[in-house]
Order: C-alpha cells, then sequence, then structure tokens
C-alpha cells in the first residue's frame, strides 16, 4: 500500500497516510514557498532591529535630557 495518496482535482498534491499531512511533489511550488518564507523571516528581523535601534535611541535621548536638565540646575 503508497504512503500516500493523489489529491483529487491537483496532479502535484498528495496526502500523507499517516500523518494527513500533504505534499507537494512540484519542486518549483516548494521553492517558491520557501523564498516567501525566507523573505518574512528577514522582514521580521529587520523590523526587530529598527525596534531595538529606537529603543536604544529613546535611552539616549532620555540621558540626554537628564544631563541637559542638570546642568541648567547649576
Amino acid at each position: 500500500m503508497s504512503k500516500h495518496i493523489r489529491i483529487e482535482g491537483h496532479s502535484n498534491l498528495y496526502r500523507e497516510r499517516s500523518s494527513k499531512g500533504v505534499v507537494n511533489t512540484n519542486a518549483d511550488d516548494v521553492e517558491k514557498y520557501m523564498a516567501v518564507q525566507l523573505a518574512k523571516k528577514s522582514e521580521k528581523i529587520k523590523m526587530q532591529t529598527m525596534c531595538d535601534e529606537i529603543n536604544i535611541l529613546k535611552d539616549e535621548m532620555r540621558e540626554i535630557k537628564t544631563m541637559l536638565i542638570r546642568v541648567l540646575e547649576k
């Protein structure tokens, strides 16, 4: 008995009998999917980096403000 069952209407999609997961046998589709996932991950990392940099700038601005207040109090 085969491990995969062909999904009707899709020549390149199969369902695994044991896990019921869908398997795509079209390498181009899989490659496109992986490229999209990589782009999403890259964008998420970029966004996190920008947020971290903004938070550093906020901290530095607070520090500068505190120093200015001290200088003006003298």
